[in-house]
């Protein structure tokens, strides 16, 4: 990973990246971990698991401000690529927020593996996942996520993609594939649902910016501001679920 980083700081003059480079590297560094983790074992398949996905940090090596909001995106869209599996059962943002808010943890930064862990059995989940997304220059994306086994305080497994960012959605479903058959969770994916995951249609960057900043202000209390991200981002990918599903949620509160 900081061969990889190193290369991307070459291609761009080193004043202007150096510094966000670093942070990039040093956030997906703590998350990936050697790939030997990768092939740990795991144990039985079990009956039910439950799955906790926390908010993704935001490692993009350029704009970072302009991806900020991505970071609930990406976890929103992940929790609802794994429930694309009905014998998983996933724990829904709010319900995330409650909890850290509760523990004094919602503006605590990153979370560590133990306070995952402690995170993940309150809520009750088998495992909590965390992530991380790296922009780079070229506007190539890459998700990281790294499984905390509530029962050990462990990480047992790493998952990763990559590719072109305006393939976002795709690439957030390719992951959640990738994770149900590392983690061995029962059952199987649903490919008709995976269609409403938005990976098929155009515009996917700009649909998931939207989208995010949309459930950002929602979640401020901003339904007006809330409604127009949320049209904007069904203007420009009209096949993701999450967005037709907030945007109704909306319209009722107004009436």
């Amino acid at each position: 990973m900081h061969q990889i980083a190193n290369i991307m700081i070459r291609r761009t003059p080193l004043g202007r990246l150096l510094a966000s480079a670093a942070v990039a590297t040093a956030s997906v560094a703590w998350l990936a971990g050697p790939l030997s983790a990768q092939s740990a074992p795991l144990g039985a398949v079990e009956r039910k698991a439950t799955v906790a996905v926390l908010e993704f940090d935001n490692a993009a090596m350029v704009k970072r401000d302009e991806f900020a909001a991505m970071t609930v995106g990406v976890q929103v869209m992940l929790t609802n690529a794994l429930a694309t599996n009905s014998q998983v059962q996933v724990v829904e943002r709010q319900k995330i927020q409650d909890i850290l808010a509760e523990q004094n943890l919602a503006t605590a930064g990153r979370i560590e593996p133990a306070t995952a862990a402690k995170i993940g059995k309150i809520i009750g989940a088998r495992y909590v996942l965390l992530g991380a997304f790296v922009v780079d220059p070229s506007m190539t994306m890459r998700l990281v996520v790294r499984a905390v086994n509530t029962e050990t305080s462990a990480l047992e497994y790493t998952e990763q993609v990559e590719g072109k960012g305006d393939k976002i959605f795709k690439l957030v479903d390719e992951l959640a594939g990738k994770l149900n058959g590392g983690l061995k969770l029962p059952g199987s994916r649903d490919g008709s649902k995976s269609k409403e995951l938005g990976g098929d249609g155009p515009n996917q960057f700009e649909a998931m910016k939207a989208m995010s900043a949309a459930r950002r202000l929602e979640e401020q209390g901003d339904v007006k501001g809330a409604a127009v991200m949320y049209q904007k981002s069904l203007a420009l990918n009209n096949q993701v679920g999450e967005v037709k599903t907030r945007l109704a949620l909306l319209e009722t509160k107004k009436r």
